[in-house]
């Protein structure tokens, strides 16, 4: 094991995005900074943000986007500084109706740029390095699987559960317990769910328009249906509620509102009319256009109708079925995907334990925790890599503050 003989300022665990955004501050304000990661490369995760495309930010930003345990009536709309911070990093962007994207359309860009400035800042790396410990005896000690490296100040940047192949660990989870910080119930999030509702076999390949609501929580945006679940944005977004009930054993169904610019009388209203006009037409071809086709099918199926079946022979009970379902489809779930399979944790490091206007350890003095292992997550959208960037600037304005005094 190799140990560096280096005091470094700060030793920052995890090369992500959050990590890679605390780095560079601090190396431009002339601190000595090292980065450990357990991946051969930088920034690795952010090359699967958006598929592969990375929306970073959004114009619409506020607490409301993100879930905790915690108020988080701290976070604030930065956008337009995010944006800078990357043009700066000669990456352009496009605005996509206030869905913040790179203008190359590719992950890898940003990811990149980010790894162009801290070569360029001189950040010493550590890749390859698994991190096992972190002491202290008065400087810290970050100790990994190849080397020992002393820092006056550590922060914590290692993400959470999600993605295990991109390089996902407890980590960071560990070190906050054993510093006397508390954890969250850990789920994934921003994920797809599973199912074994016979509906889908009929339903897989199709992508629909629609609202999904799980009990309180509700969003709408296109649903994709495969044979053994749904996925797609509203699935995924609240999705962290599912994963947090199958810890539970507390889970209850989706319902898809296929129709969700109509209310149930207006959509029974439209029925009626349509079934009024032709009363020869099949009910499948009187209910075309409503929503996605294979959708409709499937409503009639479970409104118990046959397809083929002329609109004249329906009565009142039967539109009633109809509008239910098309409503109110329910589909049972047998719980998400899985963390290999999410993109952000449900849940992290109690931020009851961190001093929020600086992330630092309130149970520890110069022990910070930034980016995705606190228990901060957000929609789809950009929102969890803005909360990766704005962490990551709360802890630089402290450390570089506390360090160069």
């Amino acid at each position: 094991m190799n140990t560096d003989e280096k005091i470094y300022d700060v030793c920052i665990v995890g090369a992500g995005f959050s990590g890679l955004v605390l780095a560079i501050k601090l190396a431009r304000a002339g601190l000595l900074v090292c980065l450990t990661d357990l991946n051969k490369m930088v920034g690795r995760k952010i090359l699967s943000t958006g598929n592969g495309r990375c929306n970073f930010t959004n114009s619409r930003l506020g607490k409301e986007y993100y879930y905790s345990n915690s108020d988080l009536s701290f976070i604030s709309d930065n956008h337009q500084e995010f944006r800078q911070f990357l043009r700066e990093l000669g990456v352009f962007d496009k605005d996509l109706d206030g869905y913040f994207y790179p203008y190359t359309n590719q992950a890898k860009t940003i990811r990149e740029a980010l790894e162009n400035e801290i070569n360029a800042l001189g950040v010493d790396l550590y890749l390859d390095n698994r991190a096992t410990d972190i002491s202290f005896d008065n400087v810290y000690t970050v100790v990994t699987n190849k080397s020992k490296l002393m820092a006056k100040k550590v922060c914590v940047a290692c993400g959470g559960l999600s993605a295990a192949t991109l390089g996902s660990s407890k980590f960071g989870y560990k070190m906050a317990n054993k510093f006397g910080m508390h954890t969250t119930k850990l789920a994934p999030s921003l994920v797809g769910v599973t199912s074994s509702d016979i509906c889908l076999k009929e339903l897989a390949g199709v992508r629909a328009s629609g609202r999904v609501t799980y009990k309180d929580h509700s969003c709408e945006g296109e649903i994709q249906f495969n044979k053994d679940g749904v996925s797609g944005y509203p699935v995924m977004c609240i999705s962290r509620f599912i994963g947090l009930d199958e810890l539970d054993k507390r889970l209850s169904d989706i319902r898809i509102d296929f129709v969700p610019y109509l209310t149930n009388e207006e959509l029974t209203e439209e029925i009626k009319n349509r079934f009024s006009k032709n009363q020869d037409q099949t009910i499948i071809s009187s209910l075309l256009g409503l929503c996605n086709e294979k959708a409709v099918e499937q409503v009639v199926s479970y409104s118990r109708i046959y397809g083929d079946t002329a609109v004249k022979k329906l009565d009142d009970e039967d539109i009633e079925n109809l509008v239910y379902n098309f409503k109110a489809f329910s589909i049972s779930v047998n719980g998400t995907k899985g963390f290999d399979n999410s993109q952000v944790t449900a849940g992290g490091v109690d931020l009851a334990d961190i001093n929020l206007d600086t992330m630092e350890s309130l149970t520890k003095s110069g022990l910070y925790f930034i980016g995705e292992v606190l228990d901060v997550d957000g929609i789809c959208g950009g929102y969890n890599l803005t909360w990766a960037y704005t962490s990551a600037i709360l802890a630089a304005n402290d450390l570089i503050k506390v360090i160069k005094c």
